[in-house]
């Protein structure tokens, strides 16, 4: 078995280099790419067998976060509170993320996970990366590389394998309407613990 600096290393020149790679977060494990290689995503999408749907982006710094994103000032200190960590925020997207990763969408969804070997691996590779779960379209999403199909597995250059992770669920996904908090959809952390969270800075959370 590789050392982990080894495979790191292996990891992300593969992603400077168009491959794609299996990576653990906080919450699930990812199969990820550079989200501005076109041809990258693309082997996502076959690997996953998915179609139509918006890719996640991961990041490990602002400098990241404005290649892919335009985030507002209200974004920005919603990210301070909630940043490194299992919660997503959808924000506008930058004219040169290229529209397949979010399906034509005008928005990303983007986050910096709590977990230290993704953001090495983004940091090495010197990109922000796709982070989608590494899974088939529709099927559970993996807490483990075991869990991980093997169709899926077998298709990526390479493998990193960092034990289960922390959430053994997908991020919760929200998006800033008017001021308020939107859960676009619930995970890692519920509508309860986020209410209480953000309450005391300010924000409240729109009644689904």
């Amino acid at each position: 078995m590789k050392p982990l600096k080894h495979l790191l290393a292996e990891a992300a020149e593969a992603i400077r280099g168009g491959g794609v790679v299996i990576y653990p977060t906080d919450t699930v494990y990812g199969v990820g790419c550079d989200p501005f290689n076109v041809k990258a995503v693309e082997r996502v999408m076959e690997l996953k067998r998915r179609e139509g749907k918006p890719h996640p982006i991961l990041c490990s710094s602002l400098e990241d976060l404005i290649r892919v994103s335009r985030p507002t000032e209200d974004e920005l200190r919603l990210a301070s509170i909630l940043w490194p960590g299992p919660v997503t925020i959808v924000m506008e997207k930058t004219d040169e993320l290229p529209s397949i990763v979010t399906s034509n969408l005008p928005n990303v969804g983007v986050r910096i996970p709590a977990n230290l070997i993704s953001l090495e691996l983004i940091r090495m590779a010197g990109t922000p990366i796709i982070g989608t779960s590494a899974n088939l379209s529709g099927g559970a999403s993996p807490a483990s590389l075991d869990e991980v199909p093997q169709e899926v597995r077998g298709g990526a250059d390479v493998v990193i394998d960092g034990g289960v992770t922390y959430y053994g669920e997908p991020s919760t996904v929200i998006q800033l309407v008017g001021g308020a908090v939107k859960v676009v959809r619930e995970g890692a952390v519920k509508k309860a613990d986020l209410s209480k969270r953000l309450h005391t800075r300010g924000y409240s959370l729109l009644e689904s």
